[in-house]
């Protein structure tokens, strides 16, 4: 790799005058400075504009109507500049270091991998705690690489979170960028294809502090049990399932029967709404995808309505709704 390592450092957000200048500080005190600092203003109605402008040509204010975060980061990306994009939100800050960490790992792989990823921890009023204990996720050594990052893909909490995250510019359009059409989901999405189809890094370290300063993350809008929640989950799963053509017989059993295991749970929430025949409807699909999967859960419950009946511990069970963040 040449020595002029470039970095673009793209920052989405909406309504957070308030606060997007710890965000835009952040990237500026990098003890590795990015090459470009873009803030994407997704139709905010506050004083967003002002704060992002009083920056100066330091930071690059870009704009557009209202139309999600999916959106706001792929324009960040198409104007961006440099081969390795580092997204950060606007609620969030980087740990001083992060970039120059993330640099060490990218040169001494040479920049193999399509995602290099760290840690993140929650802010000290909510706790401190790290990310990848939560995934039960760690490594040895200062990075880890793996030519073959499926495994991380496919945990049951994906490690990497974008917030911590250099991406290669090249290969996040060759994966059709973040789908702007999932309301949610988009960048487990997202993790999928790079993790399945390209090399990835795991940096050890804390990157991002993450924050809730408004009350409300861009990216976690809609918990499990909603039903747009559900539907991304279904939707995210079959166009894996219908693009991903050269992974192995055994990942393409697990994103099936995780496709099967999507159907029933929303046939679970439509059951518990009363909307009886789309509960029924969405049970016969999910047992038409993978039947196995749907006796496992109906015997989960089963056990589980045991043990609050009895007291008994219920039998273990393997769940197969991989990558949610927490």
């Amino acid at each position: 790799m040449g020595n002029d390592l470039r970095i673009s450092a793209v920052i989405p957000t909406y309504n957070r005058g308030r606060i997007v200048g710890r965000a835009i500080e952040s990237a500026l005190a990098q003890k590795l400075a990015p090459s470009e600092i873009i803030v994407v203003d997704d139709g905010s109605v506050d004083n967003t504009r002002s704060v992002v402008e009083s920056y100066g040509q330091v930071v690059r204010y870009v704009s557009q109507s209202n139309r999600g975060v999916s959106a706001a980061r792929n324009l960040g990306v198409r104007e961006a500049k440099c081969e390795w994009i580092a997204f950060l939100d606007s609620d969030d800050y980087w740990v001083w270091d992060h970039l120059s960490r993330m640099e060490r790992a990218i040169r001494a792989t040479q920049g193999a991998a399509a995602l290099y990823f760290a840690d993140l921890q929650a802010s000290e009023g909510q706790g401190g705690r790290r990310y990848w204990s939560a995934c039960g996720f760690e490594i040895d050594g200062e990075w880890e690489f793996k030519q073959d990052a499926g495994e991380w893909a496919l945990m049951r909490i994906q490690p990497m979170m974008l917030q911590a995250s250099l991406l290669s510019r090249r290969v996040y359009w060759e994966v059709g960028g973040l789908p702007e059409q999932l309301r949610t989901r988009e960048d487990t999405f997202l993790f999928f294809k790079l993790g399945l189809l390209y090399p990835a890094c795991a940096v050890k370290g804390c990157g991002t502090v993450m924050n809730s300063d408004d009350g409300i993350r861009l990216t976690k809008v809609y918990d499990g049990r909603s039903l747009v929640y559900c539907d991304a989950t279904i939707s995210l799963y079959r166009e894996l399932l219908d693009s991903l053509n050269d992974i192995s017989p055994e990942r393409r059993q697990i994103l099936t029967e995780s496709l099967g295991c999507s159907y029933y749970g929303r046939a679970r929430l439509l059951l518990r709404r009363k909307d009886y025949w789309s509960a029924i409807r969405n049970l016969a699909t999910a047992c038409r995808v993978s039947p196995s999967i749907v006796v496992k859960e109906a015997r989960g419950s089963l056990a589980r309505r045991l043990f609050r009946t009895t007291g008994e511990s219920p039998v273990s069970r393997k769940r197969f709704v991989h990558n949610r963040n927490v």
